[in-house]
C-alpha cells in the first residue's frame, strides 16, 4: 500500500524534512568566551574540602521585533534563544566554546541582538542547597566574544 503525505510534509530522513529540521536547529552564531570564577578564601576551602563542583549557566535571550510571533515570547516577553551550561572545579576557568541559538526563534528578535545571563552556583554535591553567593553578567552577548568573564563568589552569609 502506497505511503500518502499531505502537502506540506515531507518524507522522514529525505532532503526535504533534513531542510526543515535544519530550519528549527540550533545554529552557530558566536564563537564563544570563558568565564573566570573567583572565590573568597572561605569559599575555596568549604568547596574543595567538599569535593564540591561548580555550575556555570548562561541564558540567551532577545527582545521580540514587533512583528514577532507571539508563540516565541515567553512570558518575561523575551525570545529565548537556548542556553548553555558547563560544570567546572573550583580555580578551573568555564570554557564556552561556539554558542548555538535556535535559528528560528533569532529571527523573532530586534536589533538589540542576542542578550546573556550568567549565573553561577554550587553543583550540589555536598549539600541540597545552593553554597555560593556569585555576581552575575547580564548583556550583550557580541561584546564578549572572545573574551573572559570575571564573576565573583562567597558562601552564601559570609
Amino acid at each position: 500500500m502506497p505511503l500518502a503525505f499531505r502537502a506540506g510534509h515531507s518524507i522522514p530522513g529525505s532532503p526535504l524534512a533534513r531542510a526543515q529540521e535544519a530550519s528549527h536547529a540550533a545554529i552557530p552564531e558566536f564563537s564563544g568566551f570563558d568565564v573566570q570564577v573567583t572565590l573568597s578564601e572561605k569559599a575555596k576551602v568549604r568547596l574543595t574540602a567538599s569535593k564540591e563542583t561548580i555550575i556555570v549557566a548562561g541564558y540567551l535571550v532577545g527582545d521580540p521585533k514587533k512583528q514577532a510571533a507571539k508563540k516565541y515570547i515567553d512570558e518575561m516577553g523575551q525570545v529565548s534563544l537556548g542556553t548553555i551550561k558547563t560544570e567546572i572545579q573550583p580555580g578551573q576557568v568555564a570554557h564556552f566554546g561556539e554558542v548555538k541559538m535556535k535559528k528560528d526563534a533569532l529571527a523573532q528578535i530586534d536589533d538589540n541582538g542576542p542578550q546573556l545571563l550568567i549565573n553561577v552556583y554550587s553543583g550540589r554535591k555536598s549539600s541540597k542547597d545552593n553554597l555560593v553567593d556569585c555576581g552575575i553578567y547580564e548583556g550583550a552577548l557580541k561584546p564578549v566574544e572572545g573574551t573572559t568573564i570575571p564573576i565573583a563568589c562567597k558562601l552564601i552569609g559570609e
